[in-house]
């Protein structure tokens, strides 16, 4: 397989830990667990999805982007993967009108499912939706597995927002309009994965945080830069594989249509983007002790801070790896550039 482009990127220091030989060993014994209780549960919609399960590998993914899970982590990390991967799938390659309604109710429902609160209504439509059953079983498990309320509070919230913006996208699909490169990129960021898979960060990290930390607006814009990073390399990585069912595919080619330019010069203007929200994030963390007072909270705590930002780092760095391994984001740029 050919060098990343994104090598090019990130600096040699963003990259992942070693993932020790021992977790090697069960990684695959992982990945069989997860497909199973995929297929077990129902969200395995399709032979096709089953195959890039296989192909991509997602114990592996899980254990590049966590590498500090123990194995009962890299299990239930591994299980979130392949849940989310499945949502996306469905609701990416299923036309509008042919989502079922306990889908839709589903997908109506996702933030209730996952809401710290144990009173909050579930329409009982959501939960008939074999994709309502494995989330539920999921957010259970991980309060039951970590029991931490300040997690449970800043993940609903990722939950919600990645609902408003998955029926949004479907809504905006239906009409076909081009929006604009910066209220396409909004959006888009909340839609895909990436924010709920850095939040699981949080538990499986080493690093104790005070909760006014972790809700501080700077470690929020850790969190949004790394995501940032990955729903653009993600988009620019897939130009050919989404043409077929969206009416503006990615944030590239929304770029592409704001600007009225080529994809070259697009390419151009992307990449400063890139190393920009990359040299943002490194800043934070090369130099938090000028950045740390907008936490409002006691300097003893920097160290820590630094460290919870490597985490943040490793597993944007085990996430830019997958994404160059899987063949879910190929061709790649090289190829689509010019179509």
């Amino acid at each position: 397989m050919s060098e990343s482009p994104w090598k090019e990127i990130w600096p040699d220091d963003v990259s992942r830990r070693p993932v020790p030989h021992a977790m090697n060993v069960h990684v695959d014994e992982v990945q069989e667990q997860a497909l199973e209780w995929a297929r077990d549960i129902g969200i395995v919609s399709s032979e096709k999805f089953f195959q890039e399960c296989m192909e991509c590998g997602y114990a592996r993914f899980s254990s590049l982007a966590y590498p500090n899970a123990s194995l009962a982590d890299l299990s239930l990390a591994t299980r979130w993967t392949v849940f989310l991967f499945a949502v996306d799938v469905h609701t990416d390659e299923t036309p509008y009108d042919s989502l079922s309604p306990e889908y839709l109710a589903f997908l109506r429902n996702m933030g209730t499912i996952v809401s710290p609160k144990a009173n909050s209504p579930i329409e009982p439509e959501s939960l008939k939706s074999p994709f309502g059953r494995a989330l539920l079983e999921l957010w259970i498990t991980s309060r039951t597995q970590f029991k931490n309320p300040g997690w449970e509070r800043r993940f609903s919230r990722c939950f919600h927002e990645y609902q408003s913006s998955v029926l949004w996208e479907i809504a905006l699909r239906r009409t076909g309009e081009v929006p604009d490169y910066l209220t396409f990129s909004t959006y888009k960021l909340r839609s895909c994965v990436a924010p709920i898979g850095v939040g699981l960060v949080e538990l499986i990290s080493p690093t104790v945080l005070p909760d006014a930390v972790l809700d501080s607006f700077l470690m929020e814009n850790v969190r949004l830069l790394v995501c940032d990073l990955i729903n653009m390399v993600t988009d620019l990585g897939s130009l050919q594989r989404e043409h077929a069912f969206e009416a503006v595919p990615n944030t590239f080619t929304s770029l592409q249509h704001t600007l009225g330019s080529t994809s070259h010069e697009t390419v151009r203007h992307y990449t400063s983007l890139l190393q920009a929200r990359m040299n943002t994030l490194l800043s934070i963390r090369d130099r938090i002790e000028y950045f740390y007072p907008s936490t409002c909270a006691h300097e003893r705590h920097i160290p820590a801070a630094k460290d919870y930002i490597d985490e943040v780092i490793l597993w944007l760095g085990g996430s830019m790896e997958f994404i160059h391994e899987s063949h879910r984001y190929s061709p790649g740029v090289d190829v689509a550039l010019e179509s």
